[in-house]
């Protein structure tokens, strides 16, 4: 036998042993089928609620191949399947804990227990979890964060999250990567087109809808929508200098009711993003959990965002800074009574360009082509939370093209002017927005919503 006829043989073999299986609320050994899974089988539960046995948790192992990842999935066209803790209240276990590599959990539903679904205990990669419905836990929904721990390669997409704090006061975060002082990290991942809301009962903590720990890296936050959260919307500690975390794309409205809408530190790049009504800055720059080995703040892009009032903050707020490649253009911060930017520092020398601003600047030495005043002329209508630039509004053609962070894509995923971009999210094009409409839901509207992958 030759050699390559070893190889088909060996390799038809090893896929025909994959298997399907077809579980319904009445298939009594479901746990057991779903904890003996192999490279390569493929599972569809059906509509209906799933109890997991026992006071713990359901803990799962999946090992598949890169080339015969293990699926389980709700089925098509169907309600998704819930999965359940026999009890709820503060003192239970996590739903899930999951662990391994390969894998997809597709349409379905967590509900009671803890944590919904944990990765871990142990090293968890290459694993994607789409259409998953997390709602009404004591605490976190999503997290990756066991301690010594790597995580990589872990994508949480078209999800929906709700209510994180149902039977206790917890922090309630929607999604929690990594662990604080970079005891555990997550790399290489990406949050993408999710949708997290509701947490008003969060105490604690960050109690943010999307956290990313210092030390974790290469994080993409994209494309994802907020709506009441007490927390940031979103929060990127340091990196480390690993690896910049983006933030690109998301809308938050009415997150931070109590806190900031987006929060960084260092390594972190946040472009396109729309930030509405935030309780304090609608993005802010704090001086938290800094890598100790170097001990400042640096690395930052801040650059076509659109943030709109503040209750009690700035729109933009510049803690600590130092001018360590930092860099701040092309946002509107439209913030009328309240401060547009604020900063203690000092900012003469700083690359700031061409922001919009509508309301008091409280930030020394800004160079004279960083800022420039609008009117209530800048937006297409506010009241239907469309933040699309009016026609002949001043912010149209009145940003700055800089080559090496240029931002080819706006919130809509429509081409920038490489000359002269519109300042903000939007990139003017037409009369009417081209895009969809912001509302309390997923970005343009629903889980299966088609939105701009774009990368920057």
């Amino acid at each position: 036998m030759s050699i390559i006829t070893f190889i088909l043989l060996y390799t038809t073999i090893c896929y025909t042993e994959s298997t399907v299986y077809d579980i319904t609320s009445s298939t009594l050994n479901w746990q057991s089928i779903l904890s003996n899974l192999k490279a390569g089988d493929i599972v569809t539960i059906h509509q209906g609620s799933y109890t997991t046995a026992g006071s713990g948790h359901f803990q799962l192992t999946l090992t598949g191949q890169l080339t015969q990842p293990i699926i389980i999935q709700g089925a098509p066209n169907e309600a998704h399947p819930i999965i359940q803790s026999p009890k709820a209240g503060a003192n239970v276990q996590n739903i899930l804990n999951i662990q391994g590599s390969n894998f997809m959990l597709k349409h379905l539903a967590f509900t009671k227990g803890s944590r919904g679904i944990r990765l871990g205990p142990t090293v968890t990669s290459n694993a994607i979890f789409d259409d998953i419905y997390i709602y009404d836990t004591t605490g976190t929904a999503f997290s990756a964060n066991d301690a010594g721990n790597e995580y990589f390669n872990i994508t949480l997409r078209n999800s929906e999250i709700k209510n994180t704090n149902a039977f206790g006061a917890t922090t309630g975060e929607c999604v929690y990567f990594g662990c604080v002082n970079d005891a555990c990290r997550v790399r290489d991942s990406l949050l993408e087109h999710n949708y997290c809301h509701d947490t008003l009962g969060s105490q604690g903590g960050a109690r943010a809808a999307f956290q990313v720990k210092s030390g974790s890296y290469n994080v993409i936050i994209r494309n994802n929508a907020c709506y009441k959260v007490v927390g940031p919307c979103i929060v990127v500690y340091d990196d480390y200098n690993r690896g910049r975390n983006l933030i690109i794309g998301n809308l938050a409205i009415n997150a931070g009711t109590a806190d900031l809408g987006i929060q960084c530190t260092s390594g972190a790049t946040i472009i396109n993003n729309i930030v509405i009504n935030a309780n304090l800055a609608g993005i802010g720059v704090i001086q938290n959990s800094v890598y100790p080995v170097v001990g400042y703040i640096r690395n930052i892009t801040i650059n076509q965002n659109t943030v709109y009032m503040s209750q009690a903050d700035a729109c933009l707020r510049l803690n600590g800074l130092t001018n360590n490649n930092i860099l701040i253009a092309n946002n509107i911060l439209y913030c009328g009574n309240q401060k547009s930017i604020t900063s203690a520092t000092n900012l003469a020398g700083y690359p700031i360009y061409n922001n919009a601003v509508n309301g008091p600047v409280g930030a020394p030495g800004i160079q004279s082509k960083g800022i420039f005043t609008v009117g209530n002329n800048v937006f297409a209508d506010v009241n239907s939370l469309n933040f699309y630039p009016a026609a002949g509004s001043p912010l149209i053609h009145a940003g700055v093209h800089l080559e090496n962070q240029f931002a080819p894509y706006d919130f809509n995923g429509k081409q920038r002017s490489r000359m002269t971009p519109t300042v903000g999210a939007y990139e003017f094009s037409t009369s009417i927005n081209p895009g969809c409409s912001i509302t309390n839901n997923f970005k343009c509207g629903s889980s299966t919503a088609i939105v701009m992958n774009y990368s920057i």
